[in-house]
């Protein structure tokens, strides 16, 4: 009795050991097979990701379809060649140029051969405050040496101004240091009027000598001195003397 009971329960621990084997060898399979599903779905994109990454590669670029096909299209625009016909540039009125001394300078007796020498006086009285000088003389007023290159004649503020000859009026403006300014420019040379006050003529006017241009004021850089107006004549660019070309008998 004893030796069967003996087998019997070495049969029964047998039949458990079969059992437990065969349940832990399908446990292991079935623990492979769900971690080769995981590895499997872990390794492939899902939808949701595809489409952050195609969006974040939109944004990185910063090219939509949509901004493609509006760039095409202004590109097709800018290559077309313009067909309106270029303006062209408005004519202006032609201005004044000053004179400006030649490149070779005549000699003085040179220069008064080709000059009209019958000037007038441009004042009905004849007072000199400071005669022409090419040498430097002393500005009270600016207090500096500098070559005076035209003739002060004395008067008081609101005497005439005469054309000293013919000549057409070719300029009319203010100077900070000169004062009213007016250029009339004869055949031969042409004649610098300063310190004006009132001006009588506009530019392009013909006057002839004589004629009433305008009244006296003052010259601001020669303040200084007794009232007078600054006369200058140039011929050929150069400065000369219009003492010289005044006809004293006049």
């Amino acid at each position: 009795m004893k030796l069967y009971n003996a087998k019997k329960r070495k049969r029964d621990t047998k039949e458990r050991v079969g059992f437990y084997t065969a349940l832990s060898i399908c446990l292991a399979a079935v623990g492979m097979a769900a971690y080769s599903t995981y590895t499997n779905l872990s390794s492939s994109p899902t939808a949701a990701e595809t489409a952050s990454t195609v969006a974040v590669d939109r944004i990185v670029t910063g090219v939509t379809e949509t901004d493609a096909a509006e760039k095409k299209e202004t590109t097709a625009e800018t290559t077309e060649k313009p067909t309106t016909k270029p303006t062209e540039p408005e004519t202006t009125e032609s201005q004044y140029v000053d004179e400006t001394a030649p490149s070779v300078t005549k000699s003085a007796l040179e220069t008064m051969l080709n000059v009209d020498t019958s000037l007038v006086y441009p004042l009905d009285k004849v007072k000199i405050v400071k005669e022409y000088s090419e040498d430097t003389v002393y500005n009270q007023t600016l207090s500096q040496w500098e070559a005076h290159t035209g003739v002060d004649f004395g008067c008081k503020d609101g005497d005439k101004v005469y054309a000293m000859g013919d000549g057409e009026v070719v300029k009319v403006y203010d100077d900070d240091f000169m004062g009213k300014t007016l250029v009339v420019k004869s055949t031969t040379y042409t004649s610098y009027y300063y310190g004006m006050k009132d001006v009588n003529v506009n530019r392009g006017d013909n006057v002839k000598k004589g004629d009433a241009i305008a009244t006296a004021g003052t010259v601001p850089s020669e303040s200084m001195d007794d009232n007078h107006i600054h006369v200058e004549v140039k011929v050929g660019g150069q400065y000369v003397d219009p003492l010289e070309l005044i006809d004293s008998e006049e």
